[in-house]
């Protein structure tokens, strides 16, 4: 799970409208139907690089995240309805018990493969250990990856108190579910390595770069 820097928010229309909410006046959430949901979405996959936050698998083409796409203010590009299905993810609460009171908050949102959101994560409790836009989150340093069976474990240097809240969250924000799939995908690219040729992945970026590190080709 890669680290993410959420700091620049391309929807100036839904930052602004953030920062002028006071705390009595934040809207109940309201899913899709809310005015900047889709620009909140969109700026959040550009923040991931088309990527679910937690499992890193790609959620949209490459094309629909590009700056170009947006002006000062919203996202502008026109899409066809098979270009907006095409976009995978939820938005998703990485801390559930703000929702209710908080629930359009930016630093507490991500986009996730919906079946982490739905079927994996719902409304478990957090350690904010492995929150992927935390300053001092760096998955060198809480993470390390298991090439055989395409999953993270805990970082075997963390104390034996982070290395159980580490693992809580590896299995609360289910960023194994897709380890098999992961795998497929590497098992290629150190194929091509191997011979020779560029592996440059477009997901499983974190995986693939541990994976460089502590194989020998």
């Amino acid at each position: 799970m890669r680290k993410i820097d959420k700091n620049k928010i391309l929807s100036q229309e839904y930052s602004r409208w953030l920062e002028n909410l006071g705390e009595e006046n934040h809207p109940k959430y309201n899913s899709s139907s809310f005015r900047y949901y889709f620009d909140i979405k969109m700026s959040l996959l550009h923040s991931q690089k088309g990527l679910c936050a937690y499992t890193e698998q790609a959620l949209c083409d490459e094309k629909y995240i590009s700056v170009n796409n947006w002006d000062n203010f919203k996202y502008i590009r026109v899409l066809t309805k098979e270009e907006k299905n095409s976009i995978q993810g939820d938005l998703e609460h990485f801390d559930e018990s703000l929702k209710t009171d908080k629930g359009w908050l930016w630093d507490n949102l991500f986009i996730v493969a919906t079946y982490n959101n739905c079927r994996i994560k719902g409304t478990k409790a957090i350690e904010t250990i492995l929150k992927p836009d935390n300053p001092n989150y760096d998955p060198y340093k809480y993470l390390e990856f298991d090439f055989e069976t395409g999953m993270f474990i805990p970082f075997h240097m963390l104390s034996q108190d982070e290395k159980k809240r580490v693992k809580y969250m590896i299995e609360t924000l289910g960023i194994n579910c897709i380890a098999s799939q992961r795998k497929k995908q590497l098992l290629l690219l150190k194929d091509r390595v191997e011979v020779g040729l560029d592996a440059n992945p477009y997901e499983y970026i974190t995986a693939w770069e541990m994976t460089l590190q502590n194989l020998e080709f």
